[in-house]
């Protein structure tokens, strides 16, 4: 065995890898080594060696030394996507290098504005006959300071790019498959690639443009060269070689850990042809006539009612000529329209602190160099500044809302905020009329609001949202929500109809949009929103104190929350603790999993927040329809009925485990609860909690912690019997158990409509669940949308539930309406409920019975 010492080739603080913004090399996927925040632009050879590749992007150089190890030097993180701009090469491939040597030098300005870190790797990447030792790290190091040490390995060793045992034989299979990711294989996707080859006993390799590579080897898959739309043959021999072709081919196809990109529309073809020009806006039909009331249907997006008289703000189209006048011209139009349109978001920011994360977001895209470079190619090409940014920003788009996760779809309302605002200043046009100057209490239309559209909206100003397009989840609804605006989503077309100053009832508790109400309905309407409303006032008095029947049972109501920031307003509304943090927000929209760290101080933060009321964590709730861009997952043609809940976190045991530590670090001890969701079976909670009884003894700690099952699937409920000798109590999460138990995908709109709660075969699935449970004395809660609608309440308590946890706007109605209840009417009501036929018919009888919900 020999040793060789690395010294340091960057000046600048040295780190463990663990701490490296970037999953793949801080769960030493690419390999074992360490890190520097560098201070100088230069990188120099830690080592004597031989230069085995630089990668084309140049932010990446391999050395091979005497004793076989290889050696990544990588330059900054997310630094790819610069496609070598900012970086000089002083070195070729075959090179031999000296200690010290200068390999690379960078512009650190450059990189410090476009790329996500500039913290730089050091990492042995043939890791298997070596070890990484003596690692010098957390202090200050000089260029040429020793700070680790590789021992292992001898003198003769194969190259990279030979595939193992190249010789085939019977037992071979292949498989061919696009690269769909921007920047080909450089470190983070081979690094999944290769680990995921390792799993496979004998050979495997991979051919691109007439190059084979050892699938096995980061480095020997960098070395490759590839690109965007390379055709990959993906080769294994041995038992199980078919099965791991179609693994890896399927983790090639779905980005291995890389935003997938469409091929066909690479930005290297921006012609008429690939990306047509924006179309027009489909005619609706004429304004709906006065006198004749109309029934619009979409979907709930922020509960409330509203009356008043419509104001339309659908956009007008920028026209936009394709041909430009010279590339110097566009270029020049495009980069001022996006430095004007950043000018304006940053005021944004600034009027509304509370909101500044979205306007901040807006901002890094307007500074995105992928879609600046993609649209500034459009304009070399001779397109207009027009054309190139709006083919550009339609095409992520329409990527986007292809996307089976509704929180990611809705992000292309993002783009196309942005596509406007920078088409509007290219224009010469001013910002559209702004919703804060309408007159008081105006009920807007419009094709889909904006997040920039609500900027300086002051609460109480308008009436209510109405919306042709969007979801319930945009970033629009969540300023909508905070300013406590009804708003309703995905009405249609037939939304445009709706003339300027036409009365209108929004009903966002049902998500309806009535148009020429008789002038009965608005006044009924109206009234009843009155007395709502100082009901409201009334019952926000008493919000604090315990939730009980008029009989005596006590009902606990929590919260669900999405964030730490909802934390305090749930509580002023009367919340006794929360039922249900959703922690997918600390895992979305972004290139890396949270650390440990990160997850124990948002809990912690939301636990102090709660001030000692109960917390109720949901393990990562993400999967196919959840997709995360660092969490690789095999494409699967029905995602709803895939990889979901549970089901990844035992895929992907250790960052299930990396959340479960960070949730049993919240202090005090019994702060918190663990729910697990999308339970099927039994055995699956006893994994989980096997892992939990794991951690628990690793931190030492004695206080054990409650551990939940979300009865989400009917076969959950009809098994809660078995599931509740495992778990300490269950939650009913309503939305998916309603879509699974109905058939009806809640993210298709052809069908979600129909989805409701209270139809009599859900209602069943509760009590089964609930009966199951009650054998164990497992406690029942309802944490679904169910939980938020009053008129499910009496039936959900008559069925044995003990807890709601329900959005914070409805807390203390809910609880008011809650203190009126008798059990035993609500029994009774819930039993015939179950005798029903429809969802419908459930609900009038639950209103012939309470007319005041």
């Amino acid at each position: 065995m020999t040793s060789l010492r690395l010294v340091a080739p960057l000046a600048g603080w040295a780190m463990p890898l663990e701490d490296v913004p970037d999953p793949a090399f801080a769960q030493h996927l690419v390999g074992d080594g360490m890190a520097i925040d560098p201070t100088v632009d230069e990188l120099c050879a830690p080592c004597d060696g031989v230069v085995l590749a630089v990668h084309r992007a140049r932010h990446a150089c391999t050395l091979r030394t005497a004793s076989g190890a290889e050696i990544l030097l990588h330059v900054g993180v997310d630094t790819v996507g610069l496609g070598g701009e900012g970086f000089t090469v002083h070195v070729q491939d075959g090179q031999s290098v000296r200690a010290g040597d200068r390999l690379l030098s960078f512009d650190m300005d450059l990189l410090g504005r476009r790329a996500r870190s500039l913290v730089s790797m050091m990492v042995v990447v043939n890791g298997e006959g070596y070890s990484v030792d003596g690692r010098r790290t957390d202090r200050e190091v000089a260029v040429g300071d020793p700070v680790m040490e590789v021992l292992g390995g001898d003198t003769t060793v194969a190259g990279p790019d030979a595939p193992e045992d190249a010789g085939e034989d019977a037992g071979t299979e292949r498989r061919a498959v696009r690269l769909p990711i921007a920047h080909g294989l450089h470190a983070r996707p081979a690094a999944a690639l290769a680990n995921a080859a390792k799993a496979h006993a004998g050979p495997v390799s991979i051919l691109s443009d007439g190059r084979t590579a050892n699938a096995k080897s980061v480095v020997a898959l960098m070395g490759l060269g590839t690109a965007l739309g390379d055709e990959l043959t993906v080769t294994a021999s041995g038992p199980g070689a078919a099965s791991i072709v179609d693994s890896l081919a399927a983790l090639i196809d779905q980005g291995l850990g890389d935003p997938v990109v469409t091929v066909a529309a690479a930005p290297a073809v921006p012609t008429s042809a690939a990306i047509p020009p924006p179309a027009e806006v489909e005619d609706a039909g004429p304004p709906f006539a006065a006198g004749a009331e109309v029934l619009l249907k979409g979907t709930i997006a922020v509960p409330g009612i509203a009356v008043g008289s419509a104001v339309r703000l659908f956009r007008t189209a920028v026209p936009i000529v394709e041909e430009g006048r010279g590339p110097a011209v566009e270029e020049r139009r495009l980069r001022d329209a996006l430095a004007g349109v950043a000018a304006r978001l940053a005021i944004a920011a600034a009027r509304t602190p509370e909101h500044t994360a979205i306007f901040e977001a807006h901002r890094t895209l307007i500074d995105d160099p992928e879609l600046v470079e993609e649209a500034l190619a459009r304009t070399r090409a001779g397109k207009s500044a027009e054309w190139g940014w709006s083919a550009t920003m339609r095409r992520h788009a329409e990527t986007l809302s292809r996307m089976a996760d509704p929180r990611m779809a809705e992000r292309a309302a993002d783009m196309r905020d942005l596509e406007q605002q920078v088409l509007e200043v290219l224009a010469g046009r001013g910002p559209r009329l702004r919703l804060a100057d309408m007159v008081e209490g105006a009920i807007v239309l419009a094709d889909e609001f904006l997040p920039s559209d609500l900027a300086d909206v002051a609460p109480g100003r308008l009436g209510g949202l109405c919306m042709a397009q969007g979801g319930p989840t945009s970033h629009a609804v969540i300023l909508a929500a905070s300013l406590g605006l009804p708003t309703v989503v995905a009405l249609g077309s037939q939304a445009r109809r709706v003339p300027d100053g036409a009365p209108v009832i929004l009903d966002g508790n049902r998500g309806e949009l009535r148009v020429f109400p008789p002038p009965e309905a608005m006044t009924a309407t109206r009234d009843a929103a009155s007395l709502r409303a100082a009901r409201r006032t009334e019952n926000r008095k008493s919000a604090m104190l315990e939730c009980v029947t008029a009989d005596g049972a006590r009902i606990e109501v929590f919260a669900n929350l999405g964030r730490a920031a909802d934390t305090a307003g749930a509580v002023a509304e009367g919340a006794e603790g929360c039922g249900l943090l959703r922690t997918e927000f600390l895992f979305l929209e972004r290139q890396s999993a949270p650390t440990e760290d990160e997850q124990a101080a948002q809990y912690q933060e939301i636990a102090d927040a709660l001030g000692g009321r109960p917390l109720v964590i949901r393990t990562l709730d993400v999967g196919g329809d959840k997709p995360l861009p660092y969490l690789p997952l095999p494409r699967e043609e029905n995602p709803v009925l895939g990889l979901r809940g549970v089901r990844v976190g035992l895929r992907q045991p250790e960052l299930l485990r990396t959340q479960i530590r960070a949730i049993l670090r919240v202090t005090p001890a019994g702060a918190c609860r663990i729910m697990v969701p999308m339970i099927a079976s039994p055995d699956e909670l006893r994994a989980v909690r096997a892992m939990i009884d794991e951690e628990r003894a690793a931190l030492h700690r004695v206080e054990p912690i409650e551990v939940g099952a979300m009865i989400e699937v009917p076969a959950a409920a009809l098994t809660a019997d078995r599931i509740g000798a495992v778990a300490d109590f269950l939650s009913v999460g309503t939305n998916d158990l309603t879509q699974y138990a109905l058939a009806m995908d809640r993210g298709n709109p052809h069908v979600a409509a129909q989805l409701d709660a209270l139809h009599p075969g859900v209602l069943r699935l509760i009590r089964l669940a609930v009966t199951g449970a009650g054998r164990f004395g497992r406690p029942v809660a309802v944490c679904g949308g169910s939980a938020s609608d009053p008129m499910a309440a009496p039936l959900l308590l008559g069925l044995g539930v003990t807890e709601l946890s329900a959005t914070p706007a409805v807390i203390a109605d809910l609880k008011a309406f809650i203190r009126t209840l008798r059990l035993d009417d609500c029994r009774a009501v819930a039993e015939a409920a179950l005798e029903m036929d429809s969802a419908d018919e459930v609900r009038r009888l639950v209103t012939e019975r309470w007319p005041e919900l």
